[in-house]
Order: C-alpha cells, then sequence, then structure tokens
C-alpha cells in the first residue's frame, strides 16, 4: 500500500499538460507510391508565418510536434506534384491530429479543370475523446457501421457484437448525442448503414454528477457517438428481408428507423429458426438499459441476458422478437425515449456435458446426458426521462417494467465415475416453470452554484462550483419457480440433505420477493482552484422475502426466510485537479450495517465498516492512465441462506447456509494506452485484482451419486483478471497486425468432504491475427487464439501434493470479403478448433466453414440476394469448455448442420 501512495504522488508531480498537440501524415502520388523527402510546413492562417514544418522518412511519413492551439494552413511540397493547401484549426483540447494518406498530383494537374475533394482527417484526439472520420475508412456501398467500426485503429468487434475500444469493452454506443434503443450496441451497429455515418466518437460518458461536478466518480462508462450526415436524417431507412433454405431453415423481418435532430423512431422485427437469438445480436436481452449516465444502477431485466449467438447458438431455435423505440427532444434542454421490447424462443436441443471435481483421493467425473426442450418469453418497456432544470441543474428519472418466464423438460442419463470406475448412474426427467415479473424507478438531481462550472470541468482557471446531488432509486421483483422432477435408479435410497436428488418424484415451489430502496445525498465544496472537499451520505435497503417447500411421498417441508439487509453509510472525500483532464481522489466510506433474518432462521446483527479509496485519473502526453483503489461491503443473498436444497438433472445440488457472515472487498483496478499515430503503434493495459475478506467459498460433500455445494466463511480469497494489447500498421501488406493477451482466474481455500483445499483457476487466452487490405472493399484476415482453462488443488494436510485439470483449445481462423465488382461481393469464414485432450475429455476438431454470395442485380437500388451456406462440413458439433471453483466443465451440443439460405433484401 505505501509504494501504491509512492507511486501516485510521483504521477502528480508530473504537472500539467499546455495545449499542444501532434500533427502526423503520409505523402504519397496518386498512385499510392509514398513519396521520400517531401517537405510539409505549417504556416498561420492569419499572416502565414512558419509555425512548424516536417520532411517525410523514408515511408513517406511526417511528424510535426508541439502544436500550439490555432488555425493554421498546411502546405506539402515535392519536386514535381502539387497539392491544395489544407486548412487545419487546432483546439486546445487536441492531442494529436492523425491526416492518414495526403495525395499529391502531378504539376499542372490543377490547370486542366480537375476538382479534388478536401483531405480528411482520419483521427483526432480532443482531450479525452477519440474522433474518427467515417468516409475516411472505406467499406462496402451495403456495409453497416460494425463493418466499419472494425476498421478503425485501436477498435474491434467479437463475434457476438461486443465492441472493444484498446481492450475496454463498450458499455452503450448512441447515436447524434442521444440513447438510442436504450443505447443498445449491437442494434445500432449491426443495422444502420456505415454510409449514413460522418463521424464515430469514442469517450467515458460522465453522469450527471460526474458532468455538473467536474469530478470523476472512478468508474468507466465507455461509450461510442455516431453522428450522422444530414442528408440520411429525418428520411426513413432501413429493410425487410426474407429468406428460406434447404431442411425448412428460414428468416424474415425487418427494421425501420426514422432518426432527426428532434425525434428518432426505429421498429424491429424477426423471425427464424437459423439460431439468431433476437435480432442480429444481444439486443433484446439488455433492451431496457439504461441511457447510461445513472451507472448506479442497472436497468436490465432480473432475469439477466438472454442467450444468444448469431448463428451458432446450441440445439435448435426457433425464434421471434420484436422491439420499438421513441426518442424525441424538447428545446436543447429536455429529453424522453422510451421502447418497448418482446422475445419469444423455443429451443430443442441434446447435449452431453462432462464435468471433473477433484476429491480428498481421486478424481470424480460426471457424464450426464441430456435432451432439452424449452421456452422463454419477455417483455420490457423502459423510458427516460432527462432535462437540463437550467444551466446548472439537471433532473433525470428513468423506469422499466417487465415480465419474463419460461418452461424447460429435461430428461438426463447421468454416469458418475470415481478414478475411473463407474459407481453409480440414473435418469432424471425435471419439469421447470418460471416467471419473474418486476419494475424500477430512479430519480436523480444534481444541482451546481454555477460560475466556474464549465471552466473547473476543462481543468481550466476560475473559481470552481459547489454542487448538490440527490438520487432515490427503487425496484421491485417476483422469482417464482416451481419444479417438479422424477429420480430413477440412484443408488442412495435418503439423503441428509432436504430437497436433493432422491428416487422419486419430488416437488418444488420456491417463491423470493425482492424490494430496494436507496437513497443519497452529496454536497460538493471548492477548497481554492484545486482541491475539493466531497461530504455525502446515504441510506439502502435490501429486503428479500422468501417460501420455499418441499413435497415428497406425501410429506412437505417448509423454510420461511426474510432477509434485511440495511445500510446507513457517509462518505469524506477530497478531490485535486491534476493537470488537464485528470484528478486525484482520497476519501473513505463509513457503513453501519444490519443483517436482519424472520421465519425459520432469526438474527439480528451489526457490521461496521470503514471503506477507504484512492482514484486517479491522468492524460498523458500520447496516452491515458487510470488507477482505482476501493473497497465495499457485500451481504450473503436469500439464496445463500435458506437450507431447501436446489438439485440439478446431473446430481450438483446447492443449499444454503444461514450462519453466513457478509465478506469486505478491496479493489484494485488500472488502465493506460497509449498510442503513436506517427508511428502506427497503438497499446493498452489494464489489470484488476481483488482481495476478500470473509470471503464466501464453497464446502463441497460428495456421495455416490451427487455433489452438494454449501457456501461457508472462509479466512481470503483472491480474484483477478489481466489484458494486454497492441496493434501495429504495417505498411508492406496494407494492413495491421493485431497481438493481445488475456487472463482472469480466483485462489481461495474450500472444504472437499471435510478436507480444506485451496483451489485456483485459471483462463488465458493468447492470440493474434493480421489483416491486410486487398481494395477499399476486400481484405483478407488470418488469425491464431490459444486458450487454457486450469483447476488446481492443494491439500491443507499435504501443501507440496498438488492436482491439476488442464484444458487447452486451439483456434485458427482464416475470413476475407472479396468485393468482385459492384454487383458481386463474396464473403468466406474458416474456423478450426481443435480441442486438446485433457484427464477427462477426448480430444475434438471441429473445421466450421461459412460461405455467402452476395449478388445485386439492380444498378441504382441497393436491394440485394444473399446466397449462404453454414456448417459446409456438416460438423453439427458446438463444444464449450469452462472452469469455475472446484468444477472444471466440458460440453457438447448439436447445432443445425449444413444447411443453405436465401434470402433477399429489400432496402427502404
Amino acid at each position: 500500500m505505501k509504494h501504491l501512495y509512492i507511486l501516485l504522488l510521483c504521477l502528480l508531480t508530473t504537472g500539467g499538460l499546455s495545449a499542444q498537440a501532434e500533427i502526423v501524415g503520409t505523402v504519397m502520388d496518386s498512385t499510392g507510391t509514398t513519396l521520400p523527402g517531401a517537405n510539409a510546413v505549417l504556416l498561420r492562417s492569419s499572416d502565414s508565418l512558419l509555425t512548424n514544418f516536417g520532411t517525410t522518412d523514408n515511408n513517406g511519413a511526417f511528424r510535426m510536434q508541439k502544436v500550439p492551439a490555432g488555425d493554421y494552413l498546411l502546405r506539402v511540397t515535392f519536386l514535381g506534384y502539387e497539392r491544395p493547401d489544407q486548412s487545419l484549426q487546432i483546439t486546445g483540447e487536441d492531442q494529436y491530429l492523425g491526416l492518414g494518406d495526403l495525395k499529391m498530383y502531378p504539376a499542372g494537374f490543377f490547370l486542366n479543370g480537375v476538382e479534388v475533394t478536401a483531405d480528411r482527417i482520419p483521427i483526432r484526439m480532443k482531450g479525452d475523446t477519440m474522433l474518427y472520420d467515417a468516409d475516411a475508412f472505406a467499406v462496402g456501398d451495403n456495409a453497416v457501421v460494425e463493418d466499419l467500426i472494425r476498421r478503425l485503429p485501436g477498435m474491434s468487434v467479437d463475434a457476438s457484437g461486443q465492441i472493444t475500444w484498446r481492450g475496454k469493452a463498450i458499455n452503450e454506443v448512441m447515436i447524434n448525442g442521444k440513447p438510442f434503443f436504450a443505447g443498445n450496441s449491437t442494434l445500432l451497429t449491426q443495422n444502420l448503414e456505415a454510409k449514413s455515418i460522418t463521424n464515430v466518437e469514442v469517450f467515458d460518458q460522465k453522469t450527471d454528477a460526474e458532468e455538473i461536478s467536474g469530478i470523476d466518480d472512478g468508474n468507466e462508462n465507455m461509450t461510442v457517438n455516431l453522428e450522422m450526415k444530414d442528408e440520411f436524417k429525418a428520411k426513413v431507412f432501413g429493410e425487410i428481408y426474407a429468406g428460406y433454405g434447404t431442411s425448412e431453415r428460414y428468416q424474415g423481418g425487418g427494421k425501420l428507423f426514422r432518426i432527426s435532430d428532434v425525434t428518432q423512431i426505429g421498429v424491429l422485427g424477426t423471425i427464424n429458426n437459423v439460431n439468431q437469438v433476437g435480432f442480429s445480436g444481444d439486443e433484446i436481452s439488455g433492451f431496457n438499459g439504461s441511457s447510461g449516465r445513472g451507472r448506479g444502477a442497472s436497468w436490465r431485466g432480473p432475469e439477466g441476458n438472454l442467450p444468444f449467438d448469431n448463428g451458432s447458438a446450441t440445439g435448435q431455435n426457433r425464434s421471434i422478437a420484436t422491439g420499438i423505440n421513441f426518442g424525441r427532444s424538447f428545446g436543447k434542454s429536455t429529453q424522453f425515449t422510451a421502447d418497448y421490447a418482446l422475445f419469444d424462443r423455443n429451443q430443442i436441443q441434446q447435449s452431453t456435458t462432462l464435468q471433473a471435481f477433484n476429491r480428498a483421493n481421486d478424481q470424480r467425473v460426471v457424464e450426464t446426458m441430456e435432451g432439452n426442450a424449452t421456452s422463454q418469453y419477455s417483455h420490457q418497456v423502459g423510458f427516460e426521462y432527462r432535462q437540463k432544470v437550467d444551466s446548472t441543474s439537471i433532473l433525470t428519472v428513468e423506469g422499466a417494467a417487465y415480465v419474463s418466464g419460461g418452461e424447460n423438460e429435461t430428461v438426463a442419463l447421468t454416469n458418475i465415475k470415481n478414478a475411473g470406475e463407474l459407481v453409480d448412474n440414473y435418469s432424471v426427467r425435471e419439469l421447470n416453470n418460471n416467471e419473474r415479473p418486476g419494475g424500477q424507478i430512479s430519480v436523480k438531481y444534481n444541482k451546481g452554484s454555477g460560475g466556474g462550472r464549465r471552466s473547473f470541468m476543462t481543468g481550466g482557471g476560475g473559481k470552481p462550483s459547489r454542487t448538490f446531488e440527490v438520487g432515490i432509486d427503487a425496484s421491485y421483483v417476483e422469482n417464482q419457480s416451481d419444479l417438479d422432477l422424477l429420480t430413477e435408479g440412484l443408488d442412495e435410497t435418503s439423503s441428509e440433505f432436504l430437497g436433493a436428488l432422491i428416487n422419486g418424484t419430488q416437488f418444488q415451489n420456491r417463491r423470493t420477493n425482492t424490494t430496494t430502496l436507496k437513497g443519497n445525498l452529496r454536497y460538493t465544496e471548492p477548497l481554492g482552484d484545486k482541491w475539493r472537499l466531497r461530504l455525502g451520505t446515504g441510506y439502502n435497503l435490501d429486503r428479500d422475502e422468501g417460501d420455499y417447500r418441499f413435497n415428497f411421498q406425501e410429506a412437505e417441508s417448509i423454510n420461511l426466510l426474510d432477509r434485511d439487509w440495511a445500510t446507513l453509510e457517509g462518505e469524506v472525500s477530497f478531490i485535486r485537479t491534476v493537470g488537464k483532464g485528470g484528478n486525484l481522489s482520497l476519501g473513505t466510506t463509513y457503513e453501519a450495517n444490519t443483517l436482519t433474518l424472520n421465519g425459520d432462521e432469526a438474527r439480528d446483527d451489526n457490521y461496521n465498516f470503514l471503506l477507504p479509496f484512492i482514484r486517479l485519473r491522468k492524460r498523458l502526453k500520447k496516452g491515458f492512465l487510470s488507477v482505482n483503489l476501493s473497497s465495499s461491503s457485500r451481504a450473503p443473498a436469500i439464496s445463500q441462506l435458506q437450507t431447501i436444497a436446489e438439485p440439478n438433472a446431473s446430481g450438483s445440488s446447492t443449499i444454503g447456509n444461514p450462519d453466513l457472515q457478509p465478506s469486505r472487498d478491496t479493489r484494485f483496478s488500472s488502465f493506460m494506452f497509449f498510442n503513436d499515430q506517427f508511428r502506427a503503434v497503438s497499446a493498452n493495459f489494464n489489470f484488476n485484482a481483488t482481495y476478500t475478506d470473509d470471503a464466501i467459498g464453497s464446502d463441497v460433500v460428495f456421495t455416490d451419486g451427487q455433489q452438494i455445494f454449501r457456501p461457508i466463511n472462509v479466512g481470503h480469497a483472491w480474484q483477478g483478471s489481466g489484458f494486454v494489447g497492441a496493434t501495429i500498421g504495417v505498411n508492406a501488406i496494407n494492413g495491421e497486425f493485431r497481438v493481445e493477451g488475456r487472463v482472469s482466474g480466483n485462489r481461495g481455500i474450500g472444504f472437499v468432504d471435510g478436507e480444506e483445499q485451496l483451489n485456483t483457476t485459471i483462463s488465458s487466452t493468447v492470440g493474434a491475427n493480421i489483416t491486410t487490405e486487398l481494395n477499399e472493399d476486400s481484405y483478407f484476415k488470418f488469425g491464431y487464439d490459444l486458450n487454457n482453462y486450469s483447476n488446481s488443488f492443494e491439500s491443507e494436510n499435504n501443501r507440496g501434493s498438488r492436482a491439476d485439470i488442464s484444458q487447452l483449445t486451439h483456434n485458427l481462423l482464416a475470413q476475407f470479403e472479396l468485393e468482385v465488382n459492384p454487383k458481386w461481393r463474396f464473403e468466406s469464414r474458416f474456423l478450426y478448433s481443435i480441442f486438446a485432450a485433457s484427464s477427462f475429455a477426448d480430444q475434438e476438431a471441429i473445421p466450421d466453414l461459412r460461405v455467402s454470395l452476395e449478388v445485386r442485380p439492380f444498378r441504382k437500388k441497393r436491394h440485394f440476394f444473399r446466397i449462404s451456406a453454414s456448417d459446409i462440413f456438416n460438423q453439427n458439433t458446438i463444444i464449450n469448455r469452462s472452469v469455475n471453483s472446484f468444477v472444471t466443465t466440458e460440453s457438447t451440443s448439436d447445432g443445425l448442420g449444413r444447411y443453405f439460405l436465401g434470402t433477399f433484401h429489400f432496402k427502404i
């Protein structure tokens, strides 16, 4: 801890940054040949005074450093060539300008009356905002925003549509500075045309409190904002599509948008049986997310994310989804958005799951072969009202209501092997019905004293303002689940764990009603130009009412349990401005907590915590640094306290422990990125670690045919994750090389059959890919990644003895998109996955080839016909591997197999 504070103080003493920028560019002729030795000079617009200059290197690149804010003319000269002067406006917020390729033309070219469009600035960094000029990054005529984002330096998109910027996940995508479909990213990026976008901005969106006070709360909400071109505003656009293929595969749907400076409307719908769960992304799963400004509450439904994989979901799925969004601005100060989503899904799946457990003296492998028939539904409606009451205050009201549920029927056969020897096998038929209605509302009001608010937010001069913040949140949700379980063939004739598997038919009815109430007040007082004092208080109540009933052979057991976790807190902190756009926060929160249990168990315990924190955000010359150290308390959930076991078909049951104590987490997180546009190199790094006192671990008991997990308090535990990545531009191949690695894991004590074990789980990935562009609309990509999942166990009685379970997966990717001509486009993706053999699973190799041909027969219209082929090698196999405390898992499921699909897209 001492060294960490010394590091932060050293960073603090480095001082602020002056308003100076770096300009880089590459000079080439009209054929794309670079021009070494060209001269670039920067002239002040007002009087043509020479301000800066540079000469291109062997790669045709030049760099100008420490350019002050102002209006300039960029003049590039090379013997036998000419080009018009380019106007540049550099503000005090600009850190660097990446001008991209600057083309020169033969001398006398402009005397022939040829008009050349002005050069664009592809990349520009203003303060903490990265700006990309969309038109400077060419994509195909029918490309969507997701295709554009993949081409932007430092940004990537994974198979599910998740966007990352320099290794950090993008939480929200906005349109024209406003939330759209609750800020859901894939809904916009996979449906909005790339040609409608003029600029892409990436920034850490501030909450209302941060915007008013200028105080960073230490949490990041990385956001992408898409600025639309004027010609696409206030026009209805979208598409309607329908397709049919072999094996009776079909898909149909459409989306219509109308976006202007005042209103935004979106309507989407889809129905298909090609495993596209939702639209073309997981937008329905997080449909009612807030705009991102009030990050204190999550407005996703309590059911969490609905499963999604774009055509690779397990089993066979029929999906229906509909979404409606409406947004309107009232003047310049008020904005209202509302949305509704419907989701309905039927799934049939055959799967085999292998689970490896390390017992005290041997290894247990549980093999479960099961068939599932599942139906799910969800209705969600949400709204947000945001008003700037005056120049110094903001009012925000958010709300959501939802109901979700479904039913599942599972028939499973389970084999239990200890040290390779079969010790039990049995069958289970499970019927499960559930429903979860609920609602939430949040009101936040932030007010400043005016005057110096703007200058303080930007780190400039002027007197800082005092601010006041009040917030109220409330939510209610009912969780209802009915279980009908028939077990046959289990060697155990009875169980000491009520609710675990037992031969015969058991019924369980589980009800939990959850109410959450939160209120907080915060006040900030300036202490001079650099320092601020922040005081806060709040009260939180988290109440669960549980009713759990177990019936077996006409005997009934009931567990009634109510749990209250009440928190009264106070906060004191000091905030210091660090340079330009940065700050340091030092403070502590005091919590007085009460844990109350009523019903079959009774407790009334008080817990007091002192929770210090320190946060640093600092802009570097070519990057950004963020370091946070914080602490928090965590109460046991009611599911961890109730005493009727919840079983599943594979024989793993969880049962609560009413004696659990709260735990305390201490978290360290850091993030840093570096970007050298001149050398076409960017790198980023983040690291997170959590140390937990009174951690909740597992006490695992193995019977002949089951694994019973019971939570207990252990001394401490660790969790951590890290990421490092770099992107390097390679002129020789007109492309880039990306490399990245990530690791996550946890380490803690648990008990296995009464014996203490130290369990360490690690998941790691190392990968690289190289992309080369053939032309503006075509590229090749080749990549490889290695995934390792490991689970190690060390006995307390024999610390030198370790038992390890490890799984390796290799993925090789070859992908290309080829624009043959304006009427023909060919796309292909080949993924070869090797699931290496482990101590409990054999090796599998799965080649997955997908191809599509896009035909555009209409000269002026953008309608097109797409013929696609999936799983050409007809593997019909989807394998997933994972690692958790005390268990390592491999699941193998069926998919759709090989099929061909023809789809016509009618553009509007």
